[in-house]
């Protein structure tokens, strides 16, 4: 296996890799509903384009023999988050997929290896990443290596009986944790 970096125009080339990753978080348990690969991959890959279009951010590709067999891309922003102490620079790795069939081989810590070996020379000292709740596996993975939660993402689904009372409350009534003086049910 060889790691190289990714170009724009190798960006095609993920497409089943994304699908890979798509595929292993669309699942009846995820909290939120994860669009078809079809229906996302285009979005995924202007966005891809626009961060290897300059700047500091990268992609990188494994490659068995001329075979793409895992990717990852990081986005490197200018400017330090407003709220957070992530230094001069915020970094994202936005996705980091390896094929179904190479996973547990070491692909996805050799490409990891390599977006922290390129950060530091960038003198960045941490990144985040996102994972979803139902990725068990990459989130173990990253733990492994150091990462914990330091932010949760919620997500609520405003139900029609229960839209004035937003997604905590499907009678419109405040719920255990919300002050019934203060709680908002949809008056003006």
């Amino acid at each position: 296996m060889r790691l190289r970096s990714l170009t724009v125009e190798q960006l095609d080339l993920l497409e089943p890799l994304w699908r890979a990753l798509v595929d292993r978080i669309r699942v009846p348990e995820n909290v939120v509903a994860i669009v078809p690969h079809e229906q996302s991959w285009p979005g995924r890959r202007k966005e891809y384009r626009e961060l290897l279009s300059g700047g500091d951010s990268f992609g990188l590709v494994a490659l068995r023999g001329d075979e793409p067999i895992g990717y990852a891309v990081v986005r490197v922003d200018d400017g330090p988050d407003p709220v957070w102490a992530t230094g001069e620079r915020y970094v994202e790795l936005t996705s980091l997929s390896v094929a179904a069939g190479e996973r547990d081989r070491g692909v996805g810590t050799r490409l990891l290896d390599e977006v922290e070996r390129r950060l530091a020379a960038l003198g960045v000292d941490g990144f985040v990443v996102g994972v979803d709740a139902v990725n068990g596996e990459a989130l173990r993975f990253y733990e492994r290596r150091g990462f914990r939660v330091g932010y949760h993402l919620l997500y609520g689904r405003l139900s029609a009986a229960g839209a004035s009372g937003g997604p905590g409350s499907a009678r419109g009534e405040p719920t255990d944790d919300e002050d019934p003086e203060t709680a908002s049910h949809g008056e003006a």
